[in-house]
This record gives C-alpha cells, structure tokens and sequence, in this order.
C-alpha cells in the first residue's frame, strides 16, 4: 500500500517537473521578434494618426481661408454698394490704381457711428496682405485720387497664400478684386438713372 502511494506521489513530482520544463520562458530571438513587431504595430498607429491630425489640419486652414475671403468680399460688397455719388462732378467718389482703392461710403468698418468715411484699402505685395484705412473727414481735398497712406497708419484686414488683386474700372463702374485667379466684381447702388452697370468679366 506504502508502495502504490509512493508511486502516486513521484508521478505527481514528474508532472510538476514536467509543467515547470514546459514554462522556463522566452528566449532572446522571440524577445527580439516580439521588440520588432511591436515597433511596427506602433509605427503603423502613429502613421495612420498623423495622417489624420495633417489631414484635419489642412481642412482647417482651408475653412479659415475662406472664412477671410468671404469676410473681406462682404465687406467690399456693403462698401462699394454704399458709395456717394457727386452729382457736381457727375461721378462715384471712388479712385484706385496701383493697388490702392479709395471709396466714400455709408458703410464704414472702424467707425461704425460716423455716418460716412473715406475707406482705403493697399495692397503690400510682399505680404500679399491687404491693408485699410478709414478718414472720417473724407471731405478733406488732402485724400484725393493721389493720396497714399503710409502702411505704418493702416490696419491689416487680410493676408493669402497668394497675390490679390484690387482695382477700379471707372468706365464699367466697378470694383474688381481678384483672389487666387477668381474675380469679384461690385458695383454701386448709387449710380444715376440711365447708368447700367458692366458686370462681363468678373462675378458678384
């Protein structure tokens, strides 16, 4: 009987001995495999989000950029629709050339209780920014079609990954800006009878 449990007992010592061969962990090469592909595991996560963070990073900044150009194009729309027309001269009170515009208007940006200003928009070329100026005393003959302010007494409305365009076409009574290619064209609400405005060439 002693016998028969004795046997029981080393049978139950070679199982043991047997699990614990079976369990005397991984070797180095697995390591190795195992440090491998856990670092392409984490490349691959890292790459697939950073594509994502890039990707939402460039649909925000385009959003952002059309946000600025549909800010600036309303702008110029109010202003340009509230133009003064001078019944002495017969004209709109609008010059432009060589990146600058000049408009009197009833729709100011700054000084939104003076009633009527003199808004001035240059463009810099080396920022490919645009720069505005308001004069509440736009009847001052010192802001005629030469006047020029200095950036330095401007503020900065807008800025672009590309050129802007601003001009003024007296002979079709419109304001033209162009951004990236594509033409905006306004026209006043002021304009006498019998004056119809030539919209061909550009969009509103």
């Amino acid at each position: 009987m002693s016998i028969g449990m004795g046997s029981v007992e080393v049978s139950k010592k070679n199982r043991f001995r047997a699990a614990l061969d079976g369990q005397q962990g991984i070797t180095l090469f697995e390591l190795l495999i195992a440090v491998v592909l856990l670092g392409m595991v984490s490349t691959m996560i890292y790459s697939v989000l950073n594509v994502g963070i890039n990707f939402s990073a460039r649909g925000g900044k385009h959003l952002e950029s059309l946000a600025r150009e549909k800010n600036l194009l309303s702008l110029l729309r109010r202003q340009v629709n509230g133009a003064w027309y001078d019944l002495r001269f017969g004209k709109v009170l609008i010059t432009g050339r060589d990146g600058v515009l000049r408009i009197v208007t009833r729709q100011p940006l700054l000084h939104r209780k003076a009633g009527s200003v003199l808004a001035v928009y240059r463009i810099n070329e080396a920022e490919q920014a645009l720069y505005y100026q308001e004069k509440m005393d736009y009847f001052n003959t010192e802001y005629g079609e030469n006047y020029l302010p200095d950036f330095s007494g401007m503020v900065k409305i807008y800025t672009a990954d590309h050129p802007v365009a601003l001009t003024y076409e007296p002979e079709k009574s419109r304001v033209v800006v162009n951004l990236d290619g594509e033409a905006f064209a306004f026209v006043p609400k002021c304009l006498p009878p019998g004056v119809t405005p030539n919209f061909s060439g550009g969009g509103q």
